[in-house]
């Protein structure tokens, strides 16, 4: 029985080991764990082939290194319910402090009802900063001689267009911070036109509690500053300087474009008259 024993020392280099009987046997718990690697499995592979399978469309904005002072992005957005004058475009630095507009570097078109390229509306190579005017009194202290810009509601809105020939409205809605810094300024403003009795109802809407009398007159940024002849707005709107004066100059302009269109007309009228009239008839002789 000696000689079957093996060397242990011999037996130190089998690379060929057999495996123990209690480790070769089937148990509960062995089957268990097979079974929930076989689903994990099965888990697995249907998760990666479903994700090979699937189509995903991304977009992603990288920077590019080169170190030339200007960087082009080409984009292309649609906006189907909103002018190309209430669309700009702004860039900001990695930390939200610095803005610069790029709208003069942005082409715009008119689109269709089909959302086709209608018309060109070119390129505004001349954006710039609207001015702002700073008041010494509040908006409260300049209300104690009275509210000149009347507050203007939907049920009084035509008769409000029709007390005089002219009509200047602010329609604005309370949250707006533009809207905010104009209040003072369009009060200055109803306040300067009252002073030179100039022929202007001065006016303000507020969105928020009109927003049907808004949503029909097809107000689409705040705040609109619109005029009005004879109740029809006159097109485009106001987008100059917010100040009294360029306020009190473009109202100017507007009274003194009325006045001349009533002589054109005038004149107009007076030559189809002389020219509908029979040469009298000869004397007689």
């Amino acid at each position: 029985s000696t000689m079957n024993r093996p060397n242990s020392g011999l037996a130190g280099l089998d690379f060929f080991r057999r495996i123990p009987t209690d480790l070769t046997e089937a148990t509960s718990l062995g089957a268990i764990m097979s079974i929930l690697c076989l689903v994990t499995m099965f888990l697995l592979f249907t998760s990666e082939l479903l994700a090979f399978m699937t189509t995903d469309v991304t977009t992603t904005v990288a920077m590019d290194t080169h170190l030339d002072k200007t960087l082009r992005i080409n984009f292309n957005v649609t906006f189907h319910a909103l002018h190309c004058d209430y669309l700009s475009v702004s860039v900001w630095d990695a930390l939200g402090t610095n803005k610069q507009n790029i709208t003069k570097n942005v082409e715009k078109w008119q689109l269709d009802s089909e959302g086709k390229k209608r018309i060109f509306s070119g390129r505004n190579k001349e954006q710039r900063e609207v001015k702002h005017d700073t008041h010494d009194k509040s908006f409260q202290e300049m209300h104690e001689n009275g509210v000149q810009a009347v507050d203007v509601q939907e049920s009084t809105f035509d008769s409000f267009l029709h007390e005089k020939e002219n009509a200047f409205v602010d329609f604005y809605a309370p949250w707006c911070i533009w809207c905010q810094r104009l209040h003072p300024t369009w009060e200055a403003f109803a306040e300067k036109v009252d002073e030179e009795g100039m022929p202007i109802s001065v006016g303000k809407v507020d969105c928020v509690k009109e927003s049907k009398l808004c949503a029909a007159q097809k107000v689409n940024a705040f705040p609109t500053l619109r005029w009005f002849t004879n109740g029809n707005a006159v097109q485009p709107d106001y987008k100059s300087d917010r100040t009294v004066n360029a306020l009190n100059a473009f109202a100017a302009r507007k009274l003194e474009a009325t006045e001349k269109f009533k002589d054109w007309e005038k004149k107009a009228k007076e030559r189809g008259e002389a020219g509908n009239k029979k040469p009298a008839p000869p004397p007689p002789t």
